[in-house]
């Protein structure tokens, strides 16, 4: 009987109570309310979950091109077992295969090049070395001649004798090294590695390292023997032309320095030209190998957007490889129970008639945007394969905690947020508020309000009110009556 109909049944038997106040009849007793009753106690707070979730491969990964271009050959299918590096297709390569050449090419060319510069620079080399040796030898000709026109001037003492012999001396060391820049440079004109003009500077160094030579030869023998007025005059002479011979052979060192300095530079720039066609051809292999897609991982191919013929986009998903060795679902735990859960924990997998133990591996740190709840991801082995993804799977897990009063939720009244129970003492109901915590299998945890012994209504409390005598049938356990 709801309080509302309560209410007209008291009216009711007030009414009759007054109109027939005048007879001497004895009141009746309203019959005692039958309800079923409970004792109260402390059990374990256990919870049992029921969720459920859609199976997904534990890693899976979108593959695509990274350049766009026309699909020439396909190396998989859908279900197709693939390891880590398989070839999964292929772009057509016919342009990149020219860009290849071309580049490969461009290489070739600037090698040549770099080649020919640095002929060049040794040419350079060679060059200098030779106007190194005329000026040698132009130097030992100014001192021979000023020897010799000393000799004349003066006459010949010993010392002077010395310093003739010691002219020939560099004389010949330096037309030594005149004849030896003259067959090398002679050897290079000969094989088209050294110019015509650079070749007869070197023969010209070598004429005058000798002409130098036997100036000196000439001064000592005049220093030893002395004399004419005429010697005096073609040694004064011959002073003035070693000296021009000198600042013309320093004049072509100057000159084989700077064309060394142009030959380095040249090399520089044709090793640079060779660096750049390097380049470009390392690019041209990269794009070229971009044409080959190759699986990320091992695993099975779950989709494929792809057909031969087809043009591919770059970045655009053409397969999805996923490896369902192990597979995982997501069940979304309710936010104020998710402290109950622990990374680690088994949880029982259900897919028709077959069970599995799952494990949590991961609890995610927010709630869902619609749901509220938090999503707890659970690993599942799957060894045959034989479970695949996208199929609905049941979860449930039981969990045990501290020791706590419970009640079955028709037990508790709840007006205006306040929450009570009805105790049964001597036979009365007696309205007990009480304060409420988790519900676990359709029973309300009381955090306050009642101890363990108490006997409280459960079925029929609805009908109540505070003082109403009652009539109970005690059931056994808390449990028992939360299953009623």
């Amino acid at each position: 009987m709801s309080k509302t109909y309560r209410s007209i049944w008291i009216s009711g038997v007030v009414l009759s109570m007054m109109l027939t106040g005048c007879s001497t009849a004895p009141a009746a007793v309203p019959p005692a309310n039958t309800v079923s009753l409970i004792q109260v106690k402390e059990t374990p707070l256990t919870a049992i979950y029921d969720l459920s979730g859609t199976l997904q491969a534990r890693t899976s990964s979108p593959v695509s091109f990274e350049m766009g271009g026309t699909v020439d050959a396909l190396g998989v299918d859908i279900g197709d077992t693939v390891s880590k590096g398989t070839v999964l297709a292929r772009l057509n390569t016919d342009d990149l295969d020219l860009k290849v050449a071309e580049a490969q090419q461009a290489v070739q060319q600037a090698a040549a090049g770099r080649n020919s510069a640095t002929a060049s620079l040794s040419n350079a080399k060679a060059v200098r070395t030779a106007a190194e040796a005329s000026v040698a030898a132009a130097q030992a000709q100014v001192e021979g001649a000023q020897s010799k026109q000393q000799g004349v001037l003066d006459g010949a003492r010993s010392q002077e004798k010395a310093q003739a012999r010691n002219a020939v001396s560099k004389a010949q060391v330096a037309y030594n090294q005149a004849e030896s820049a003259a067959k090398r440079a002679e050897a290079l004109y000969q094989n088209g590695l050294l110019s015509q003009q650079e070749n007869e500077q070197a023969q010209t160094a070598l004429s005058n390292a000798e002409a130098a030579l036997n100036d000196a030869k000439e001064q000592l023998s005049l220093t030893l023997e002395g004399a004419s007025t005429s010697d005096r005059a073609s040694a004064a002479a011959a002073v003035k032309q070693a000296q021009v011979d000198i600042e013309s052979a320093r004049a072509s060192v100057s000159q084989a320095e700077a064309g060394i300095q142009q030959a380095q530079a040249g090399v520089e720039q044709a090793q640079a030209s060779y660096d750049q066609a390097r380049v470009a051809l390392d690019q041209a292999r990269l794009a070229r190998s971009k044409s080959i897609l190759k699986s990320p991982l091992s695993g099975v191919v779950l989709d494929k957007t792809l057909s031969a013929g087809q043009v591919a986009g770059a970045g655009t998903s053409a397969f999805t490889i996923g490896e369902i060795d192990h597979l995982k679902v997501l069940l979304p735990v309710p936010d104020n129970e998710i402290s109950r859960w622990k990374k680690g924990q088994q949880v029982s997998i259900t897919l028709y008639d077959e069970q599995r133990t799952g494990t949590i591996a991961t609890i995610y740190p927010k709630t869902n945007d619609n749901t509220g709840s938090i999503s707890v991801e659970v690993q599942i082995a799957n060894p045959k394969r034989d479970w695949k993804p996208g199929q609905v799977v049941k979860a449930s897990r039981q969990t045990g905690a501290q020791k706590g009063i419970m009640v079955p939720i028709a037990a508790v009244i709840s007006t205006d947020n306040a929450p009570y129970v009805f105790r049964n003492i001597k036979g009365k109901a007696v309205r007990t508020p009480v304060k409420t915590g988790s519900l676990y299998n359709n029973q309300l945890v009381i955090t306050s309000g009642l101890k363990p012994g108490d006997q409280i209504v459960t079925s029929g409390a609805d009908r109540l009110f505070d003082g109403d005598a009652i009539q109970g049938q005690s059931q056994s356990s808390t449990q028992e009556a939360g299953q009623q």
